[in-house]
């Protein structure tokens, strides 16, 4: 089960179906005038195809809605920017943001509770409480889930069968992980496993492979306040497991210092044999820059014993400045988009034969955002248009069904990530970093990050 400090969806059901009631008799008060939102999400210029499907779903919610106006917004989520906007009421009606930022930005109250409208939602009973438990707080709803996501490790299917590697039969530990790089790299001369460690994602990695060992982020004390707990074994063989791979088996190539977006090129290039990544996530973006559907490859996180794996989410939440037509409007655009799809078999089918018809992945195998009943109904609905090679996520589909999904830390999960970044850095550049040193600097950079959140 996904772990956390807040109370879980089923404690909320009762409070919410009253709350509905109480909230039904002040829907005058968006009143009938035209309304204008800003919305998160929409694709960038480049992704034609999605961008086309975005507007398309513009067009179709605005017809149904003739007082709503939406306009949507392509600048992605940055915890730095975005608190700035937020504070200053410049932020788009409807944020986009990942499971880690919930939390503070309800304690910072800047985001709108939205129980009224959300509980009125027909879907929203359905809802997998393990990504609505970040969503609630005091029976108070502050956002609905997009999608979620669980870490796997990619694949490229066609440099293991060059280097002998069986692509049916993915590695499943960190030992034949680090087996199968080192053939890759000798045997095909490209980079064996991808590695990324800056713009947080360093610190990002270091966690989801930390868990795989058992390991933690953060823990409560006694007093019940957050303080580091990773400077033990569980994250040091994750280091040690780095230092290996780069020092010992040459086998991460020449660039550990680049971001998501630049593994992700070098990838579709068909020079990098695996990493770790989210594999639904990462699938669409692959295709549309060129990468053969047929050679992804999406497999079972690598375990180190303990048979977890990092679990997020990209959810939606309405600002606090948001008025309360916004408010309401902003509601129904997040049900329009992103719930309908995932919960209406007929939605589903008419959006999948347009994506199919347009080039766009359908079919990807993900960690459902409501029921498992829901989520096989959706599937059955959409079998017809599926384009995507699903045999390919084997592997990664079993997972879900038997890790136990861990989430990010609960307390300043970025800030964190980022005071992580230099010591995986040092760790893939320097070939006599020491991480005893290396771990205890960074505890106490750690705990001065949690003190301060947490006064």
């Amino acid at each position: 089960m996904l772990r956390s400090r807040h109370r879980p969806l089923a404690a909320a059901t009762a409070a919410l179906a009253v709350a509905a009631t109480l909230a039904a008799c002040s829907d005058k008060d968006a009143g009938t005038d035209k309304v204008t939102i800003t919305v998160m999400g929409q694709p960038a210029a480049t992704n034609k195809a999605a961008l086309a499907l975005f507007q398309q779903q513009v067009a179709e919610f605005e017809a149904a809605n003739p007082t709503i106006d939406v306009v949507g917004s392509d600048v992605p989520w940055d915890a730095k920017t975005f608190a700035a906007r937020l504070a200053g009421g410049n932020a788009p009606a409807v944020i986009r943001v990942p499971l880690t930022e919930p939390p503070s930005l309800i304690e910072r109250k800047q985001v709108a509770d939205i129980t009224a409208e959300a509980s009125k939602l027909a879907s929203f009973a359905e809802l997998n409480p393990r990504v609505m438990d970040f969503l609630v707080r005091d029976k108070a709803v502050y956002g609905l889930p997009e999608k979620s996501y669980a870490f796997g490790l990619v694949y490229n299917r066609e440099l293991f069968t060059k280097a002998g590697l069986d692509p049916d039969h993915p590695p499943t530990t960190w030992d034949e992980v680090r087996t199968a790089a080192k053939q890759i790299s000798e045997k095909t001369g490209k980079t064996g496993f991808g590695e990324i460690s800056t713009n947080n994602s360093g610190g990002w990695h270091l966690t989801g492979y930390t868990y795989t060992n058992g390991g933690t982020m953060i823990k409560q004390g006694a007093d019940g306040k957050y303080v580091a707990s990773f400077n033990d074994e569980p994250t040091r063989k994750v280091l040690q497991w780095w230092k290996q791979v780069r020092w010992q088996d040459d086998s991460l190539g020449d660039n550990m210092l680049g971001k998501q977006e630049d593994l992700l090129a070098q990838f579709t290039a068909g020079n990098v044999g695996m990493w770790v990544s989210a594999p639904p996530d990462l699938y669409p973006n692959y295709v549309a820059a060129g990468g053969d559907p047929a050679k992804y490859g999406a497999a079972a996180m690598p375990q180190g014993g303990a048979n977890a794996t990092l679990a997020g989410a990209t959810v939606l939440m309405v600002s606090a400045k948001a008025s309360a037509a916004q408010r309401a409007a902003a509601v129904k655009w997040i049900e329009f988009r992103a719930l309908r799809p995932n919960y209406d078999p007929d939605v589903a089918a008419k959006y999948a034969k347009a994506s199919a018809a347009d080039g766009l992945p359908v079919g990807v195998p993900v960690l459902p955002i409501f029921s498992q009943e829901r989520y096989q109904k959706v599937q059955t609905a959409i079998s017809a248009y599926v384009n995507v090679p699903v045999k390919n996520f084997a592997s990664y589909v079993d997972s879900l069904n038997r890790f136990t999904y861990v989430p990010e830390p609960a307390v300043s999960s970025q800030e964190i990530y980022a005071a992580l970044d230099p010591l995986v850095q040092k760790v893939l550049t320097d070939k006599n970093a020491d991480i005893n040193a290396l771990l205890s600097d960074a505890e106490k950079r750690v705990n001065t990050i949690l003190t301060q959140a947490q006064r």
